[in-house]
């Protein structure tokens, strides 16, 4: 099978997210069906579709025509044979609960044509679990979007212990068609990778509050002006390269031990610090170091602009 071969998507799951993945879809020129288990719960899903479109339209992100006929590519039913007879590739976005999952991945692999594709939007949940009992091992994957999914870019893509080559990299193709930007995650764990990452801030922002450090509002104001403000322009890895911690004294930017130096450390552990102990950026020519940071500033100072000096005029 080739990304040529996708010209029919379906998306089993009208909700929060179902909605905005089939509009990537339809607004890049598929045929796109929504199933769903009541004519309500679609035509509810139809119109927080429409209300997505005007909103692009009315941000000049696309031309009314481009609504039109993105709305015009969208049809629903509650028939999930239907999804499944005329769907070339198909995601799964219903409730984040292990059973029902495994159910319609089951029922999927069933009706769909040999060929199909068949993707979970679980962002949980791991998909050895989910597709455990599929004859179709080497044709499911995963697209784990972010809310909300027709505006967020990122999408990770994942696969399962069987998910062929071919099959990834159609998924991930895919992605980027559909002008997401596809994340390849190498194992397969919950919460895959940004999520983890994501909660790891989470739970330390409520811990800190709990203990009385700072109040909801001071650590809300505190990450989206200082963190949050640079990661347009840097992860944690590029923030690590252009504050050139990667030019410290080894002794300095080697992580801290969490265990006291008598224990050995983890295989973790001793890789993190062999990396940091080679001296060297992730991303960055060390050569062009300044260039670098010049550019950083610039769209620092842009997004400034924006977010920060127009309020006070």
């Amino acid at each position: 099978m080739k990304l040529a071969d996708i010209e029919k998507v379906g998306v089993v799951g009208g909700g929060t997210m179902g909605f905005g993945i089939a509009i990537n879809f339809a607004l890049n020129g598929y045929p796109t069906v929504i199933s769903d288990l009541s004519n309500e719960i679609l035509q509810q899903s139809m119109k927080k579709l429409k209300s997505a479109m005007a909103l692009f339209v009315e941000e000049d992100l696309i031309t009314q025509k481009q609504a039109d006929d993105t709305v015009s590519r969208i049809t629903t039913t509650t028939d999930v044979a239907e999804v499944a007879a005329n769907s070339d590739f198909i995601t799964e976005a219903v409730v984040e609960r292990l059973k029902d999952k495994q159910e319609l991945f089951n029922k999927l692999d069933k009706l769909c044509p040999p060929h199909t594709i068949i993707v979970s939007n679980t962002s949980g949940l791991v998909l050895s679990d989910i597709g455990a009992d599929v004859s179709r091992q080497d044709k499911i994957g995963l697209t784990h979007y972010f809310a909300p999914p027709h505006i967020v870019p990122g999408v990770e893509v994942a696969k399962g212990p069987h998910t062929s080559d071919e099959t990834y990299n159609i998924i991930y193709d895919l992605m980027k068609k559909v002008k997401k930007v596809p994340i390849r995650v190498l194992k397969e764990l919950p919460g895959y990778l940004l999520n983890r990452i994501q909660g790891a801030m989470s739970r330390e922002a409520n811990r800190l509050w709990a203990e009385g450090v700072a109040t909801a509002e001071e650590i809300e104001l505190g990450v989206k002006s200082t963190f949050g403000f640079r990661m347009p322009h840097e992860g944690p890895m590029g923030h690590y390269d252009l504050c050139g911690v990667w030019k410290w004294p080894a002794d300095v930017r080697s992580p801290r031990r969490a265990r006291p130096a008598s224990e050995p450390l983890d295989e973790v552990t001793e890789k993190i610090r062999a990396r940091m102990a080679e001296g060297k950026p992730w991303f960055v020519d060390p050569q062009q170091f300044d260039a670098a940071i010049e550019k950083r500033d610039r769209e620092y100072i842009r997004r400034l602009k924006i977010l920060y000096s127009s309020k006070e005029k």
